[in-house]
């Protein structure tokens, strides 16, 4: 049996070797998510030994890594806007950009006369989960995904957050649902797939994990389209629609959108002065 110090360094010398970007940080969630321990015991509880069926668990999880499994997936969990949502291979993973989307959506509903919204796309929930997290106010809130397998990690995860009944679930192909019933919306909101085919090609390899459904299209324009073609037929005058955005694409969905009637409002910039999501009026 190994020490939590030599079960440490082991793993961390492998992921050093592998030139994994950020060793001692992947050691680091590996063994405390594997044990369920705080990340101090491994610097100051080097000693203690660790059971075989421990050891067993934390290699397991260790080699799926190596495969580049993501730790979202290997262990079922991802933070995003604060929060902890369960996830798994049906869903993408939450990328802190997207919580730039949320926070405009909060912007908005708290500042404006806003009663309806949709999050198109809506995958594990995040983004909707976090909007009926954040904003207490009367708001129907609609979560559509294409996806049955997607609806059900995102009802769980409203059920985790005790919101299940602010939220709406659909499964739905984008606004059809919207189109069929007649029902208008003050806010759009979307993460729509948005990346191109090419760029596909040259992503990290734990990218291939994920839906790539949930992901890519064949030019990135695709969901853009649509959304500026049908999004006047389901928002009501001088409501809103908030895309997250394909950065090397900003220029076309820009021109997009304000060539098929929409005012575009401004555009949020990240962490990396990319342009990050964009909100425009119809």
């Amino acid at each position: 049996m190994l020490t939590l110090g030599k079960i440490y360094n082991k793993i961390y010398s492998e992921f050093k070797r592998l030139n994994f970007s950020s060793p001692q940080v992947e050691t680091e969630v590996i063994i405390t998510k594997s044990l369920n321990i705080p990340k101090v015991f491994l610097y100051t509880m080097q000693d203690l030994i660790i059971s075989e069926d421990k050891e067993e668990a934390i290699l397991k999880n260790f080699y799926l890594r190596l495969n580049r499994v993501p730790i979202a997936y290997i262990f079922n969990e991802k933070e995003f806007f604060g929060y902890t949502f369960y996830v798994n291979e049906k869903v993408l993973i939450p990328r802190p950009e997207t919580e730039f989307l949320v926070e405009e959506s909060v912007r908005l509903i708290l500042s404006n006369n806003i009663k309806t919204c949709a999050d198109i796309g809506t995958g594990s929930g995040n983004i909707a989960i976090s909007i009926a997290k954040s904003v207490n106010k009367d708001i129907t809130i609609f979560a559509v995904d294409y996806y049955e397998s997607a609806i059900e990690v995102a009802v769980k995860n409203a059920k985790l957050h005790r919101v299940e009944e602010k939220i709406k679930f659909l499964v739905s192909d984008k606004l059809e649902y919207f189109m069929k019933n007649s029902i208008k919306l003050d806010l759009l909101i979307s993460n729509p797939p948005y990346v191109s085919y090419e760029e596909y090609k040259n992503l990290q390899p734990e990218i291939y994990y994920e839906p790539k459904e949930a992901l890519v299209v064949p030019t990135g324009m695709e969901f853009y389209n649509y959304f500026a073609q049908y999004g006047k037929k389901v928002l009501n005058r001088n409501a809103y629609i908030i895309v997250e955005l394909n950065p090397f694409l900003y220029e076309k969905i820009y021109n997009l959108f304000s060539t098929s009637g929409y005012k575009v409002e401004h555009i949020v910039y990240d962490y990396y002065h990319l342009p990050r999501c964009m909100v425009a009026k119809n």
